[in-house]
């Protein structure tokens, strides 16, 4: 094959991949709306907006730590250029199977010199502290501050919590995840890129302390929707935005859990509704869970659009 036409087919994987992402994000977008009933409701915009500015901002420290492991890996990059692959990634998690936004990512940083193995293991790991510090929150806000619990939850989600942070933290563990790291460079000699530093345990911790203030600004997110859609919404107390903050990250990491289904879908809408059904009428909370996603998809889309077309200057 000619290099023209690995040019060429390489532009069409990438299209093909674009147009795959719009078909998931559409067809999810669509099933929400059908699933709306505005009839009775009369939403805040300006609480709809700052959901959606609070969400971004959450994702900012994960953005952040992807870019410190890749600098600690040897392989530098620009903040905007981090943040940009982090966010336009965001879309790929959509696609079932979520392995789409890391390849995303590894493919928009790829032209500044970050090989595709070195973004993927940074990814990996990035991902796994993201959702091992959402457990840690959620477990312990829960123990000092129990939610209340609906008949449908069968068990306590602080004991979850503890099982989640398990099933996440294991792997970021240095001498699990430099084992692992050993084992594919004791396989793949010839590739220089694995050959990696080792983590170490202040890299992890300053990942979760970097990804719980993350997993914050979304439970001020989330208790922005319920501004904007609940007639009589709680008061924003420290007590409350914990119990959103808890709620977004217990729901977020069990749909990480369900790996098959899109960004948790369906998981993460029925847990909300569970620990946040307190704040008002059953209707109104349905509501806020569906808009939720639906806000924030919207502002992951308007973003990644505004920032796919400015690309980085190559250094």
């Amino acid at each position: 094959m000619t290099p023209e036409w690995k040019r060429w087919l390489w532009r069409g994987v990438k299209l093909g991949l674009a147009l795959l992402v719009l078909v998931f994000v559409g067809e999810r977008f669509y099933r929400d709306l059908k699933d709306l009933d505005l009839s009775e409701i009369e939403l805040r915009p300006g609480w709809l907006l700052a959901s959606g500015g609070l969400y971004l901002l959450g994702l900012l420290p994960s953005a952040w730590f992807w870019r410190h492991l890749l600098g600690k890996f040897g392989y530098p990059i620009s903040f905007y250029a981090a943040v940009r692959a982090h966010y336009i990634g965001q879309l790929g998690k959509y696609v079932p199977g979520k392995a789409l936004a890391i390849v995303m990512r590894a493919e928009l940083v790829h032209p500044a010199g970050i090989p595709y193995g070195v973004s993927v293991i940074a990814s990996f790991y990035e991902v796994f502290t993201v959702m091992a510090a959402g457990a840690m929150v959620a477990a312990l806000i829960f123990v000092v501050d129990p939610p209340v619990l609906s008949d449908e939850l069968q068990w306590h989600p602080a004991l979850v919590g503890v099982a989640l942070v398990a099933v996440c933290g294991i792997p970021l563990l240095p001498d699990v995840f430099n084992f692992v790291i050993a084992k594919l460079t004791a396989k793949i000699q010839a590739i220089q890129l694995y050959r990696l530093p080792p983590v170490r345990f202040n890299t992890l911790a300053l990942g979760l302390l970097a990804t719980t203030a993350g997993w914050w600004l979304q439970g001020l997110a989330v208790g922005a929707m319920f501004q904007a859609v609940v007639p009589l919404p709680c008061e924003l107390s420290v007590s409350w935005w914990a119990q959103c903050t808890a709620a977004i990250a217990f729901s977020n990491v069990a749909g990480f859990a369900v790996f098959f289904l899109p960004a948790g879908l369906g998981v993460r809408e029925g847990l909300l509704r569970m620990l946040l059904g307190t704040a008002g009428p059953d209707r109104y909370i349905a509501v806020a869970v569906i808009l939720l996603r639906l806000d924030w998809i919207v502002a992951e889309a308007v973003f990644a659009l505004g920032t796919y077309w400015f690309k980085p200057r190559a250094s």
